[in-house]
């Protein structure tokens, strides 16, 4: 803005300040927004979104920043600021237009991943046998289904029956199992719990939740094409498309 402004280095300095610590909270903010827009809309709506808020985002950091240089400074210098709107506006559609590219990418990615089945789908398996050998081989070779659960508590390992499990929720490289009794944190893989929890009680709804059905208490749509899980410990779990149609094939819906 220098070359624009005959102003004294110090009043840029404050107004590159002033700039710089709206630029970070409304990117902040337009982050949250845009983490629950829905991404499955058709083109031309999450265009007219993205137009609106890329607007909404220039008045704020334009408006707000000059609003703040007129408390700071005197009106007679605040006018000196003027030649620099167009610059201003066109600098903060071009950094909206940047960030709203950016988190719309990865919340559209996260939001594919969630609708993506819950595991991965295996390859396909290329053999010169008859179907029905392969699965005669398969049948031989059932995974073991878990009948409890030791979870370490201190000095003492608690034992957890797969009846009494309401939930589990991944919590990085642990997962929180909740029970009637409380909840219990295991070092343990959401991957393995899928495999080896009975397939017609136990239900991956989500890719960081599983549920017991035993314990359900009601579905409820949350927004259009997600439902929310009610579970009898009051807790909540959101579901992915693909885990609400695997939910209601186990319960025959």
């Amino acid at each position: 803005m220098a070359p624009l402004i005959p102003l004294p280095t110090s009043y840029l300095v404050l107004d590159g300040v002033v700039s710089g610590l709206l630029l970070a909270t409304l990117t902040f903010l337009l982050r949250e927004v845009m983490k629950y827009a829905n991404y499955k809309s058709s083109q031309v709506q999450q265009i007219i979104n993205s137009g609106a808020l890329a607007i909404l985002f220039v008045l704020c950091w334009v408006g707000i920043n000059l609003l703040i240089l007129y408390i700071l400074l005197s009106e007679d210098i605040l006018k000196l600021f003027f030649p620099t709107i167009p610059v201003r506006i066109f600098i903060a559609l071009l950094v909206s237009g940047l960030i709203i590219l950016f988190y719309g990418s990865i919340f559209r990615r996260n939001q594919e991943e969630e609708d993506n089945p819950i595991e991965a789908t295996p390859e396909k398996i290329v053999a010169t046998e008859p179907l029905e050998e392969i699965s005669e081989t398969e049948d031989n070779c059932e995974t073991e289904v878990l009948e409890h659960i030791a979870v370490k508590n201190g000095q003492k390992i608690d034992l957890i029956f797969i009846g009494e499990i309401i939930s589990i929720q991944a919590e990085g490289d642990y997962v929180m199992i909740f029970t009637a009794k409380g909840k219990y944190l295991k070092e343990q893989t959401m991957k393995y719990f899928g495999i080896h929890l009975p397939k017609n009680k136990f239900v991956r709804v989500h890719r960081s939740s599983i549920i017991n059905i035993d314990y359900i208490q009601r579905i409820e749509l949350y927004e259009k094409q997600s439902q929310v899980l009610k579970l009898q410990n009051n807790l909540q779990v959101k579901m992915s498309l693909a885990g609400y149609k695997e939910l209601k094939k186990v319960l025959n819906l």
